[in-house]
């Protein structure tokens, strides 16, 4: 899923190099380039919907989950304009993730072109924990326990390393929760899950008071 920018109200959702949405030579252009042209996409439409007299890009948020949890917490790496950050069971940590994920070995070589014993350095330059120290955004994490495609120790590593230099960050643990349980669990985790994106957004991106 790709990240979704929230402006107050409104909702930016993009349609960046690596989605579905033109065919899968579209698809494919993401293949070995996590963070690159894609986030390059992302941030010109965000620039662009700046340009609206409407949009105050004074509280800007970023949402996302899995692949948009790897972007959004990419992002926060890379660029500073956003006010709040909420991170869905993201990929932080390719190294890692290649030996821990359900797919790591079949999906991390065909999609990030090496693996944990030959690529070292490659794996390292597309994680977003590499950057953790760049990170200026508030981010809060939330992650289901049993995701075994995206292991919920990928959160672990990015809320200890943000945790450790003083960032804002929180993180949830959700139990019994797969990698889609925001849409399948029980219905108080699935509220959960939103009234926390909610709050975290209206506590960073709120309008100043008059």
């Amino acid at each position: 899923m790709i990240p979704l920018f929230i402006y107050a109200a409104l909702v930016l959702a993009v349609n960046p190099r690596g989605s579905s949405s033109y065919g899968p030579e579209f698809l494919k252009l993401v293949m070995r380039d996590w963070g690159g042209e894609d986030f390059l996409d992302l941030m010109a439409a965000v620039d662009q919907a700046c340009q609206r007299p409407y949009v105050d890009p004074e509280r800007l948020g970023v949402h996302g989950y899995s692949y948009g949890g790897f972007m959004s917490s990419w992002i926060i790496g890379h660029d500073h304009r956003f006010k709040a950050a909420v991170i869905g069971a993201p990929c932080t940590n390719l190294h890692s993730m290649y030996g821990t994920s359900d797919i790591g070995v079949s999906f991390g070589e065909n999609q990030w072109g090496g693996s944990s014993f030959k690529d070292v350095e490659a794996l390292f330059k597309r994680s977003p924990l590499t950057y953790v120290a760049a990170v200026q955004t508030p981010a809060l994490l939330l992650h289901g326990e049993v995701d075994y495609r995206c292991p919920i120790e990928q959160s672990e590593q990015f809320f200890v390393a943000l945790k450790r230099q003083n960032k804002t960050v929180e993180f949830v643990r959700f139990p019994d929760g797969a990698h889609g349980f925001r849409k399948a669990a029980h219905p108080k985790l699935r509220q959960e899950y939103y009234q926390r994106m909610l709050d975290w957004f209206a506590r960073f991106c709120a309008a100043p008071a008059p």
